[in-house]
């Protein structure tokens, strides 16, 4: 069994959560639609899946996008965890019911995201700043949840940052994962964005230099907590079970 994660680009992977994931003991099945790689087609073998953010558009007309968000939506049913981040965040609302659009411009850069109170209370987010500045990088916006969801967190220009639809499905905009050369990478691969929101590649790398150190503390706390929601239930709680009687 494996937790499967789906990335959408060369640039857009998993990076912090992938790592951390692997540490904890998830088995990892990376698969690339974008290059050819076939969308599984039903659950056999799969324990979770992760939906990475990507450079696409929510609703292109792409064969696999329709394929990706029918494996979401399975897993969602099924009740596998699942988790999606920025375009992975979009293709999930849209796969179980809710809508997506874009926004006035582009939400790029480091900006604050605020957690709502039922994400104060969340068991995902709990603990974690009210307030914290994190990395955007996004056009589309989750603009109606699925029946059923709640949001956890907004920005001042999204107002869906994080959501989740019952107890192991969840949706994340901004980008916890990314490390500073993922950002870099951004940068250098989307010149356009950088003068949308009027920063050069050296202010922009110069930001995530001095706000990396609070971002990595923040997404490792995070993502330690996905690497439980993500544990199939029987090795979560044989680890629970084993940590009581020591």
């Amino acid at each position: 069994m494996s937790t499967v994660i789906i990335e959408h680009s060369a640039v857009t992977g998993s990076d912090r959560l992938g790592v951390i994931l692997r540490d904890h003991g998830h088995r990892l099945q990376v698969i690339r639609p974008d290059i050819g790689d076939p969308i599984p087609a039903d659950l056999d073998g799969i324990d979770a899946i992760v939906s990475c953010g990507g450079p696409q558009s929510p609703v292109e007309k792409l064969e696999w996008i329709d394929a990706e968000m029918d494996l979401l939506r399975q897993a969602h049913e099924a009740a596998l965890p699942v988790l999606g981040l920025c375009l992975g965040c979009e293709l999930l609302a849209r796969a179980l019911g809710g809508t997506v659009d874009q926004l006035d411009g582009v939400e790029a850069g480091w900006h604050e995201v605020a957690l709502l109170p039922a994400g104060r209370e969340d068991p995902l987010f709990a603990g974690m700043p009210w307030w914290s500045t994190q990395l955007h990088w996004h056009r589309y916006h989750v603009a109606e949840l699925p029946p059923g969801a709640r949001v956890l967190a907004k920005s001042e220009r999204t107002p869906v940052q994080a959501w989740s639809l019952g107890m192991r499905t969840y949706a994340i905009q901004f980008h916890p994962e990314t490390y500073a050369d993922t950002v870099a990478a951004w940068a250098d691969d989307e010149p356009n964005t950088l003068k949308e929101i009027g920063l050069t590649a050296d202010q922009l790398r110069e930001q995530t230099r001095k706000q990396d150190p609070e971002a990595t503390r923040l997404a490792t706390r995070l993502f330690e907590r996905v690497a439980l929601l993500l544990m199939p239930l029987d090795r979560r709680y044989a680890g629970i079970a084993k940590g009581l009687h020591h």
